[in-house]
């Protein structure tokens, strides 16, 4: 069973309102479009640093009230298909190492940082896709291997609390077929009618008998964006595969991972008496923006990193 924290239906595919101010999309070869506000040169090392030490005293927080931190990192899509980049269009040394930089130092910063390219290994070798041609978002395989290395990472610990039994039921694969994001937001009708619209391959959303499953916790919530939302199947192939219900808060890119996670902890659904593991999903380019990021999120997310930190701290303190 999943619960339901969800941005609004008209935000299914809703990327930052911010981006449409800039070169939102890159059109590549074969039409694989990339997204045009992740800097293909661009790093900022000390500024990850920062969102990484933010990130370790949640969890050391979150320890305190008995709940674990997983942090997944989703690649950025360039890593799977720079050779279909425009021409001329490459990554930069610096973000080409990025993903190696922010896995060790959330580890070392006692952070359990699974490697989400572990995960896309598995789909590669099976022949498919991990992102959308013309979308920002990963594929249903993609997100199922990553909840697959996840549910991994968890149940090899001690047992969770609830019943067996109580995790959500996989729907039957559907094909459904539509213009991928990154084309329906930001191209102009004639690019959009040239691309034309993306197979989706995905599971139907299944739903437990009414009241069955009502009073069973949720040990493991999971808190991000449009990548978790139960569209892709993240969220319920974890809750498949650990045998109990999950918790999902999630907001569209631009809401930010830092004010969703406030979200979540101010919320009614965050209870530290059941909660033993939580999933804080961001995207890889998003670690070097923090809590204060003028131009990334949207204006009330905007917290400085100091007020962001005591409202957390404030807020587990009082659970």
């Amino acid at each position: 069973m999943i619960r339901l924290m969800v941005a609004s239906a008209a935000a299914l595919f809703a990327l930052t309102s911010f981006a449409v101010a800039r070169d939102a999309v890159l059109e590549g070869k074969s039409d694989w479009l990339f997204a045009g506000w992740e800097s293909l040169t661009v790093a900022r090392p000390d500024a990850e640093q920062a969102s990484i030490k933010l990130i370790s005293e949640v969890g050391r927080l979150l320890a305190q009230k008995n709940v674990k931190l997983i942090v997944a990192i989703v690649p950025l899509k360039p890593r799977y298909y720079e050779s279909l980049l425009p021409d001329g269009s490459a990554m930069s040394d610096a973000v080409r190492g990025r993903y190696d930089r922010e896995l060790t130092e959330l580890r070392a910063a006692e952070v359990n940082a699974p490697d989400i390219r572990d995960a896309f290994k598995t789909v590669l070798a099976g022949k498919k896709e991990v992102f959308y041609r013309t979308d920002f978002h990963w594929t249903t395989f993609a997100a199922e291997a990553t909840a697959d290395l996840i549910a991994g990472a968890i149940t090899t610990q001690e047992p969770l609390p609830g019943n067996a039994g109580s995790g959500a039921q996989l729907g039957e694969w559907m094909n459904d077929r539509h213009l991928g994001d990154l084309a329906a937001n930001f191209l102009p009708p004639e690019r959009k009618r040239a691309i034309g619209p993306e197979a989706y391959v995905i599971r139907a959303i299944t739903k437990p008998a009414a009241g069955l499953l009502d009073a069973d916790p949720s040990p493991v919530a999971v808190v991000g964006n449009s990548f978790v939302q139960p569209y892709f199947g993240f969220p319920q192939r974890l809750s498949n595969r650990i045998d109990r219900p999950v918790g999902l808060k999630w907001n569209p890119g631009d809401v930010g991972p830092w004010a969703t996670l406030m979200q979540y902890l101010q919320s009614a659904e965050f209870t530290t008496s059941s909660l033993r593991y939580l999933v804080w999903q961001f995207n890889e380019a998003q670690i070097q923006n923090g809590p204060d990021a003028v131009g990334e999120w949207a204006q009330p997310s905007i917290l400085s990193p100091v007020e962001w930190r005591t409202k957390v701290t404030d807020v587990l303190k009082n659970r």
